[in-house]
């Protein structure tokens, strides 16, 4: 239900004509933002809000002294004579002249005040170049790759050798006669500045591509432009305050600097702390200190200003920073494959259907042969090699087996969320479109929307510096460009409050969410698209038993109210068996055995499938069983049956023939030499392997 307030306020909008008022838009819309955008810094405690006040008072003193410097100075920077009569040279400070006067009789208190002015100005401006390039640059190299980003590293680094302070006076001394006055301190410093953001960028780009929150992002259908500034860009500026701070302190001494050589900006045009100083050196041998006393100690505060109140944004913004006591009080207070640079090889075969059907009905999703194999300096892992299945509308299907089967990577196999460079073979049918044969745009299209995807580790696959709202809107902006604002929030709080999560918490962080809380989100979040199959993987990995049992009649419920079509990917056998209407039991990237739950669990045909299910814990077991061996290494797979080193039953011909199902039980499909027609299997074959054979296997 949404709050009474907005209800209340959207009805007061309503003109006596039915169109709505424009003028509460602003009282609806923008104060809400800019409280939320305000709300990390009233909340900042202890260390990080001194480190915010202090620093911000002294940057603003400092602003205020360069916005107000006309008001402020009692005398122009280079006014050496008032009503007349000329200032007394290299006068000591007194009454009339606070900071004294140097050897051209000009106030020093006014040089520093207007020294301000200029060190803002330069400071400001090359910032703003060097963010607005080299952020862009290492967002976009380091997300994309490929030679783009190996020659902007090349050209970065060539520059970043160069030692910096070099670098600004060989560039201010070439724009000396073309450029002048501010401008061309600021463009030396840009210069100096690029490659450190760009580095800076790229490097946190290159392990944030990875998390699971933006392949999150990316199975939901996301742009890359969409992924790069909602999911990519807010998790690795939290450096860039920090940096910015230390580069404008830096700024301030490169200026100096600069003007100290007298290759920065001309003297009669401006006031720069620097060149005072230079010239405050022979003065204070002379005994002249306050000349550059007053424009040193200008320098040293506003860096001093300016590192802490970056270090204290730096803590303030990132929530994950931030001091539970503010947590509390805010939380009491509302009681998919880059489509450029990482393309996947596909080899398709049209021909291929599933030799077997198991449904009468039309499958909303058929996998045939379906083969994912990933490149490695050893050789191709078979992960998934040679699945076919079949998934009707409004039937739950649990698939099952030991880590490392290739469960989760059927699952981003059908997506098409798999690494580069990974063959992907086979046909994955989805109305009547071979899903491995879709352009990247057109699959995109499908994520979220038609295919959905619950990841396990809910924390790590919700952008923790996202509130749970504008991930709502964000999977829906990415599938529907023209939602209203209201539509997004009235089909977000729909979609909560069927996983069961009040609209009170819409605004909240991923971190103030309890595990379970967490995949209740992301189901939500895959269901708010209305998805017509929805793959679970591992939904309720790291829960107790409760939540775990909440999740899974979330699930079901959901199944039957929004007639899905479910993927469960799970090791858990009991939830199979509540939850599921079919099983299909997966072992070293083939489908081993599959049927309905009733069958399977009261009738295991294949010995992998036995031996999983005596090695289920209940209350009357009396002694644990455990499957002999471990699973193949799937770069080399045994020859014949995979599962025949550890099976208790096999026979000569299982180390040599992959057995197929034969289809002799109807309503199940079965991969075991035990269960083929008589006669199929050739005189001799049948031998059962020794046990030493089988051991020998398991040791190798």
């Amino acid at each position: 239900m949404l709050d009474p307030a907005v209800t209340a306020m959207d009805e007061a909008s309503i003109s006596p004509d039915g169109s709505k008022a424009s003028a509460s838009r602003p009282t609806r819309h923008r104060l809400p933002r800019l409280r939320h955008a305000l709300e990390p810094l009233l909340a900042a405690r202890g260390f990080s809000r001194w480190l915010l006040i202090t620093g911000g008072v002294i940057t603003l003193a400092f602003l205020v002294m360069a916005a107000f410097a006309s008001q402020i100075a009692p005398y122009g920077f280079n006014q050496y004579q008032s009503n007349g009569v000329r200032f007394p040279q290299q006068g000591s400070p007194s009454a009339l002249h606070w900071f004294g006067t140097t050897v051209q009789s000009e106030d020093v208190f006014s040089r520093v005040i207007f020294g301000a002015q200029t060190s803002l100005e330069v400071v400001v401006l090359s910032l703003v170049l060097s963010l607005a390039i080299g952020v862009p640059l290492g967002l976009v190299s380091g997300y994309f790759g490929g030679w783009f980003d190996r020659v902007l590293v090349l050209l970065n680094d060539s520059i970043f050798a160069f030692p910096y302070l070099l670098l600004a006076i060989v560039i201010a001394f070439l724009l000396q006669g073309s450029v002048s006055g501010v401008l061309t301190a600021a463009i030396a410093i840009t210069a100096v500045y690029i490659p450190q953001y760009f580095r800076v960028i790229r490097n946190s780009v290159l392990s944030v591509r990875e998390e699971p929150y933006v392949e999150a992002g990316r199975s939901l259908g996301a742009k890359p432009r969409a992924v790069i500034r909602r999911y990519v860009f807010k998790n690795v500026v939290q450096s860039v305050p920090v940096v910015a701070s230390l580069n404008a302190a830096d700024a301030i001494l490169t200026l100096a600097a600069l003007s100290f050589l007298g290759i920065g900006i001309d003297p009669s045009a401006a006031s720069e702390w620097g060149y005072d100083v230079s010239r405050g050196i022979a003065d204070a041998q002379a005994g002249f200190w306050w000349t550059g006393l007053y424009p040193g100690l200008a320098i040293v505060l506003m860096v001093t200003g300016l590192t802490l109140f970056g270090e204290g944004l730096n803590d303030t913004l990132n929530p994950l920073l931030r001091s539970s006591t503010g947590a509390r009080r805010r939380l009491g207070a509302r009681a998919s494959m880059h489509a450029i640079g990482r393309q996947t090889r596909h080899r398709v075969r049209q021909d291929e259907v599933p030799a077997k059907p198991l449904h009468e009905v039309e499958p909303v999703i058929s996998l045939a042969d379906l083969r994912v194999w990933y490149a490695t300096t050893r050789g191709d892992v078979r992960a998934v090699d040679g699945v076919s299945l079949e998934i009707v509308k409004g039937e739950a299907v649990g698939l099952v087996g030991e880590s490392g089967s290739g469960k989760s990577t059927m699952g981003r196999g059908i997506l098409g969320l798999v690494p580069a460079g990974t063959l992907v073979d086979g046909v994955v049918r989805f109305e009547g479109a071979n899903l491995l044969e879709l352009p990247q745009k057109e699959m995109r299209h499908l994520r979220g929307s038609s295919l959905g995807l619950v990841f396990q580790e809910p924390m790590t696959r919700l952008d923790p510096l996202m509130r749970i709202s504008e991930h709502f809107k964000e999977v829906l902006k990415a599938h529907e460009p023209r939602i209203k604002g209201v539509e997004i929030e009235r089909r977000s709080l729909e979609a909560l409050g069927a996983v069961g999560i009040p609209p009170t918490r819409f605004h909240l962080y991923p971190h103030e969410f309890s595990g379970g809380m967490r995949q209740r989100i992301l189901i939500a979040l895959a269901l708010v698209v209305r998805p017509k199959l929805l793959i679970a993987d591992e939904p309720t990995t790291a829960l107790d038993v409760l939540v775990e049992a909440q999740i899974m009649a979330i699930l079901t419920s959901l199944k039957r109210d929004f007639d899905l079509a479910l993927l469960i990917i799970t090791h858990n056998l009991g939830i199979v068996a509540e939850s599921c209407d079919r099983v299909a039991v997966m072992y070293a990237g083939r489908i081993v055995e599959q049927g309905t739950v009733d069958d399977v669990f009261a009738e295991p045909l294949h010995p992998y499938t036995q031996e999983l299910l005596a090695s289920t814990i209940s209350l009357t077991t009396r002694e644990l069983h455990s499957i002999p061996g471990a699973p193949p290494d799937l770069i080399d797979p045994p020859t014949g049956c995979r599962f025949h080193p550890r099976c208790p039953h096999a026979m000569e011909i299982c180390r040599e023939v992959q057995p197929t199902d034969e289809g002799t039980t109807p309503g199940r499909a079965v991969e075991c030499w035990l269960r083929a027609p008589e006669g199929r299997i050739p005189v001799g074959k049948e031998r059962p392997l020794a046990r030493e054979e089988i051991d020998v296997a398991i040791e190798a």
